[in-house]
C-alpha cells in the first residue's frame, strides 16, 4: 500500500479561503448582533422577571459565539487585557438559569483584593470557565455549584469551581485534561474535550490547573493565573486613616427580624461609633422612621409583617425630607434579578449578608454616605473552604464585639439553629416545602455570619432545591442540612462550655 502523499494547496485556493471566512465571519456576525439587540429590547419590555432571565441567557450564548467569531481577526500583535467583572456577569448571565432549572445554586463567590484585569484574551477566559462550569453542571443533580476567586499567598490568583457532584470516578481521574478523555459508561454524553480545551488554554496563559474529589463529596477544579499576568483594579482616591472606618457621624436604624444578625450587625455598627437603634420588622422601621431622625436606613429585605422593599418604596412615596434618606438594603441574594428589583424599590445600595468583614461593612456604608475609607484588601486567604467552621471570620468576630457579646451570640446561634433543624425536619415530614425555605432563608445568614460558611452553602443549596418541589432530591440535601447543623451545633455547644 503506497503512502497517501499530503495535499498541496496553491497560494491562490488559501487566498480564497482567508476570504470565504472572513465573509462568513462577517455575516455571522451580523446575525448574531441582531439577536443581541433583539433580546436587549425584549428585556426592556416589560416581561416577567422568569422570561427576563432567559433573555439575559441567550444574550449572553450569543455574545459568546460572537467573542468566539472575532478571535479570527484579531491582530497578534495586540497585548489583550480583559475587565474580570463584566466576564464574571456574563458566566453568571449565562449558567445561573441552567443551574436553577436542575434546582441546583449557581454563585460567584469573592474573597479579598482581586485584580481588576487579567492580560488574557476575554475569549480565552471564557472558553475556560464555560467548560469547567458546563462540566460541573452536566455532573451535578443538587446542591451548589460555586465559581471562587482569591489572591493565594504568592499574589496569584485563584479560580476554583467547586460543586456537591459525584466527583470523579478512578477511571475519570486518569483520563481527566486528555484529548477525548471520558471515561467508558460514564452515564453522561459528552465529547470529552472540555478539560483538555480549558488545560490548553491556561497553559499557554502560563497558568496552572488541577482537579481534585473534595473530602466532603463532590468536585473542585482549580486554575491558578500568575501575579504577572494580573492588572490591579482601579481603587477611588479617598483618605486612608488608620483603623476601623469611623461611623460617629451616623444615627442609623437598623431593620432586620433575625436576633442573632442584628446582634451582629448592631456591635460592629457600634464599634465603628455609630448610634444605632433596631427594628424587629418592617411594620416597626416605618413607625421608627416617623419618630426618629436618622441618616441612614439599614433594611433587611425579607422581613415579616412588611418587606424590605414595601419599606424602602413607602420612605421614597413621603413627602417630606424623610424620602431622601439614605437606604442600604441587606440581603442574602444579590443575583442580578434582585439587585434590580432592590434598586428599583428605592435603595441606595445593597450590603451582601452574612456580615463577616467589619471594616468592608463599615466602607460599604461610607462609600455611599460619603468619606469612604480604603479598607484592607490586600491580606491572603488562608482559610478551608471544607471546614465546619472559618476560624479566621469567627476570631475576627469574637475580636471585634467581645467575649461577652460572643457568649451572646453564640447563646442565639444555638436557639436559632435548633429551630431551624426542626423546620426542616417537619418539613420532610409533613412534604411541606414552605417551612424549609423559610428555615433556610434564616440559615444562610446565620451560618455564614460567624462563620460556618459550609453550613451556609449547604442552606443556600437546599432552598434553592426546595423551589423546586422535587422531594427526590429534597429529601437527602435536608438530611445533609440537618447533620451540618449538628456538627456546628457541636462546636457551639464546645465554645459555650468552654
Amino acid at each position: 500500500m503506497t503512502q497517501t502523499e499530503p495535499q498541496i494547496l496553491s497560494p491562490v485556493s488559501n487566498a480564497q479561503d482567508e476570504i470565504a471566512s472572513v465573509l462568513l465571519s462577517h455575516d455571522m456576525l451580523s446575525a448574531l448582533s441582531q439577536i443581541v439587540h433583539a433580546s436587549q429590547a425584549l428585556e426592556n419590555a416589560g416581561l416577567n422577571r422568569a422570561d427576563t432571565v432567559f433573555l439575559k441567557q441567550i444574550s449572553s450564548a450569543a455574545l459568546y459565539i460572537n467573542e468566539l467569531l472575532e478571535t479570527m481577526s484579531e491582530r497578534p500583535d495586540t497585548v489583550p487585557v480583559s475587565d474580570i467583572e463584566p466576564l464574571l456577569t456574563q458566566l453568571t448571565a449565562q449558567w445561573a438559569p441552567e443551574a436553577a432549572k436542575k434546582g441546583i445554586t449557581f454563585s460567584v463567590v469573592r474573597k479579598g483584593n482581586l485584580p481588576g484585569a487579567l492580560r488574557l484574551p476575554k475569549i480565552d477566559f471564557l472558553r475556560i470557565f464555560n467548560n469547567i462550569i458546563g462540566n460541573a453542571l452536566k455532573f451535578s443533580d443538587s446542591g451548589a455549584v460555586e465559581f471562587r476567586l482569591a489572591r493565594t499567598k504568592t499574589g496569584a490568583l485563584l479560580c476554583e469551581m467547586v460543586d456537591d457532584g459525584p466527583g470523579f470516578s478512578d477511571d475519570a481521574q486518569k483520563k481527566l485534561f486528555l484529548l477525548h478523555g471520558r471515561p467508558e459508561g460514564g452515564g453522561v454524553q459528552g465529547s470529552g474535550l472540555g478539560l483538555y480545551i480549558a488545560r490548553e488554554l491556561v497553559s499557554k496563559a502560563g497558568g496552572d490547573i488541577a482537579a481534585e474529589n473534595r473530602p466532603t463529596g463532590g468536585a473542585r477544579v482549580s486554575v491558578i493565573f500568575p501575579e504577572d499576568l494580573l492588572i490591579a483594579a482601579e481603587r477611588p482616591v479617598v483618605k486612608v486613616k488608620p483603623g476601623l472606618p469611623d461611623l460617629t457621624h451616623l444615627n442609623i436604624l437598623l431593620a432586620e427580624d433575625n436576633p442573632t444578625n442584628q446582634l451582629v450587625a448592631t456591635q460592629m455598627l457600634k464599634k465603628m461609633g455609630a448610634s444605632v437603634q433596631t427594628a424587629a420588622d418592617g411594620v416597626d422601621a416605618m413607625a421608627a422612621f416617623e419618630t426618629g431622625d436618622f441618616n441612614l436606613g439599614l433594611i433587611d429585605i425579607e422581613m415579616p409583617r412588611k418587606s424590605g422593599l414595601e419599606v424602602m418604596r413607602e420612605m421614597r412615596a413621603r413627602g417630606d425630607e424623610k424620602a431622601k434618606t439614605t437606604l442600604l438594603a441587606l440581603t442574602a441574594y444579590v443575583l442580578p434579578e434582585h439587585r434590580d428589583r432592590i434598586m428599583a424599590a428605592g435603595a441606595d445600595g445593597i450590603i451582601a449578608k452574612p456580615l463577616t468583614d467589619i471594616a468592608a461593612f463599615g466602607n460599604a456604608i461610607l462609600i455611599v454616605t460619603g468619606g469612604a475609607e480604603t479598607p484592607d484588601l490586600d491580606a491572603p486567604v488562608d482559610s478551608n473552604p471544607d471546614a465546619d467552621i472559618q476560624m479566621d471570620v469567627y476570631n475576627g468576630l469574637k475580636e471585634i464585639i467581645g467575649a461577652d457579646s460572643m457568649r451572646e451570640l453564640l447563646s442565639k446561634v444555638q436557639s436559632d439553629l435548633m429551630d431551624v433543624r426542626t423546620g426542616v425536619h417537619e418539613g420532610v415530614k409533613n412534604k411541606d416545602t414552605v417551612p424549609i425555605r423559610s428555615s433556610t432563608h434564616i440559615l444562610i445568614s446565620v451560618a455564614g455570619a460567624f462563620g460556618a460558611v459550609k453550613l451556609q452553602h449547604i442552606a443556600e443549596a437546599l432552598n434553592a432545591t426546595a423551589k423546586t418541589g422535587d422531594w427526590a432530591r429534597i429529601v437527602p440535601e435536608a438530611t445533609r442540612c440537618e447533620q451540618g447543623i449538628t456538627d456546628v451545633l457541636c462546636f457551639v455547644a464546645t465554645e459555650l462550655g468552654s
